[in-house]
């Protein structure tokens, strides 16, 4: 690990990286801030030396933003559309014609 990413990485970091393919994605993430989810093309070696980069971008992105904006919509569900009750009816003395 290179000098500038130990200065970076002052805190627990978790770094997750998914194989699929020709490439990877990776999310990296630290105490107190949301996910930096990235995708990096090529072989497993071509990923390992993205991750430094990565980590840097996402410790420069959690200092100006460390969280989403907190959702400001309504998120009450809806309340179920009233059915109206089929009144009770009484069998007819007379057999329906159809």
């Amino acid at each position: 690990m290179s000098v500038e990413v130990k200065e970076a990485v002052k805190e627990e970091v978790k770094i997750v990286i998914t194989l699929k393919g020709h490439g990877a994605s990776i999310g990296i993430q630290k105490p107190d801030c949301d996910p930096v989810l990235s995708r990096v093309e090529g072989d497993l070696p071509a990923v390992l030396e993205a991750i430094p980069r990565l980590v840097e971008e996402a410790e420069q992105k959690w200092q100006s933003n460390p969280r989403y904006p907190e959702c400001e919509t309504d998120l009450t569900p809806p309340s179920p559309p009233t059915t109206r009750a089929e009144p009770h009816r009484t069998p007819s003395a007379q057999p329906p014609m159809f």
